[in-house]
């Protein structure tokens, strides 16, 4: 009996279904190593994006492997991608989504050409290792791995690759403008976002992004006389820029505690011990606490969770040193809490600055936060998932510091996940949109184990 039941247990805890044959991983492993250096190699920095070349790359090894497929060139060198498993239509489709887009690089700054793909000290080097090839790739891998297995699907799987999700998001809006018919068809999509932290080598959470901050991009405009820089003006346009900026910089929002926040920081509250675990267990009331409160918004992993967020990115002004402009502009990024009023936010914006002269001009349409469920068979998949690969491991929620196309998909009824299958530390993590981007070997072969065993439950 102790021996059956040793059994029952042992096979409880395969990752795959018992009518299934195991996987071989290692050639799927080296596949997803080899595909992503390729991958990586394919410049797409937007702008101007150049989207094209890496929907060939899909198109080309989908066709390969006999999976329909289809490219949608919207724009000279912008294309979006679509293909299709189909399954039996008993349960509305899944879309594994991704954007083939990344921002730009210094190859100065780089250990390695920033587009080589290079394996170094254990790590796969590129721009867009995180954020989002490396995510996209894995997918791809999973979506192929379906394929081949002929996994009875009861589920259509997309995998939909997009154009411009760093700059506009003009692709993914093609997409919903174009085939908003088959999108909405989806219950369930799976994107970039997430962070699972791993600290002294141990798992301490996996993070599920069901909710993200609105960006709210503004451009500061001063203006004055031009003059020679020698023969210095207090109120010269760059000097009154400067002063402004430093009273913004300085602002301290205010803190606000919403339910999927406090949700999070409950959930951490067993990571710790004494007074910090309840602190984290009793966050509305720990943050009357000077000292825990200045400890909560000095980690920046913490502080966008709890307050609208200012970054100071963009300073603009004379092209010449010795000639005062008669333009000063400064760009901020700001990112709003779910529920928070665009313009309210502008109407305090224009106290702090406390000069009536500088305009504040919306660079792009402010995109309102949405949210997800998460009481579904996604999560709970997930859950599961997480079971095996990291024990004893908390699944929690979190809001997105960025935005992701999840933003534009969830009005068309589905549920969102930002799931990263990567673990990472704080200083790995630090790299997405840095210097040196890369993304572990390691992470890559266990990243699409954990990818497949949260995908293949919910649409066999």
């Amino acid at each position: 009996m102790r021996k059956l039941l040793c059994l029952a247990v042992l096979l409880s805890s395969f990752p795959f279904p018992l009518d299934a044959q195991p996987i071989d991983w290692p050639p799927y492993e080296e596949l997803a190593l080899r595909q992503l250096q390729a991958y990586l190699q394919i410049e797409t920095t937007n702008p101007p994006g150049n989207e094209l070349a890496a929907a060939r790359f899909f198109q080309e090894w989908f066709t390969r492997e006999g999976i329909p497929v289809e490219v949608f060139e919207f724009a000279p060198g912008r294309a979006n991608l679509i293909a299709r498993l189909r399954g039996n239509g008993s349960r509305r489709p899944l879309i594994l989504l991704n954007h083939m887009d990344v921002v730009s690089s210094d190859p100065e700054r780089w250990r390695v050409p920033p587009f080589s793909g290079a394996i170094l000290d254990g790590y796969v080097y590129g721009r867009g290792a995180l954020d989002m090839k490396g995510e996209g790739l894995l997918q791809a891998v999973v979506f192929v791995l379906l394929h081949r297995a002929k996994v009875p699907l009861k589920r259509d799987v997309l995998f939909v690759a997009t154009a411009d999700e760093e700059v506009a998001m003009q692709g993914a809006q093609w997409l919903i403008q174009n085939h908003r018919d088959l999108l909405a068809q989806a219950e369930y999509l799976l994107t970039e976002g997430g962070f699972n932290l791993v600290e002294d080598g141990q798992v301490k959470y996996i993070g599920v992004d069901t909710a993200e901050k609105a960006p709210y991009w503004l451009r500061l405009r001063a203006t004055g006389k031009p003059g020679h820089g020698s023969r210095p003006q207090r109120d010269a346009a760059s000097h009154r820029l400067a002063r402004a900026l430093a009273r913004v910089v300085d602002w301290e929002t205010p803190i606000k505690i919403l339910p999927g926040v406090e949700k999070f920081f409950r959930d951490l509250a067993p990571l710790q011990t004494g007074a910090r675990a309840e602190q984290l267990r009793n966050l509305r009331a720990a943050i009357e606490d000077p000292a825990f409160r200045s400890w909560l918004t000095g980690d920046d992993m913490y502080n966008y969770l709890v307050r609208n967020t200012i970054s100071l990115t963009v300073l603009e002004g004379s092209k010449q040193t010795n000639v005062i402009p008669g333009e000063a502009i400064a760009h901020l990024d700001v990112r709003l809490l779910p529920g928070e009023d665009p313009e309210t936010f502008r109407a305090e914006l224009r106290r702090v600055l406390a000069d009536d002269t500088i305009a504040i001009e919306p660079v792009q349409q402010v995109r309102a936060a949405n949210s997800s469920p998460i009481d579904t068979e996604l999560f709970r998949a997930i859950e599961r998932a997480t079971a095996r690969h990291a024990p004893r491991t908390v699944v929690t929620t979190r809001m997105l510091s960025g935005y992701t196309e999840s933003a534009l998909f969830r009005p068309l009824g589905i549920t969102c996940y930002g799931f990263s299958p990567f673990l990472l530390t704080r200083e790995e993590n630090a790299a997405t949109h840095g210097d040196n981007e890369r993304i572990s070997v390691e992470n890559v072969r266990r990243g699409l184990r954990l990818l497949y065993d949260v995908v293949e439950p919910i649409v066999r």
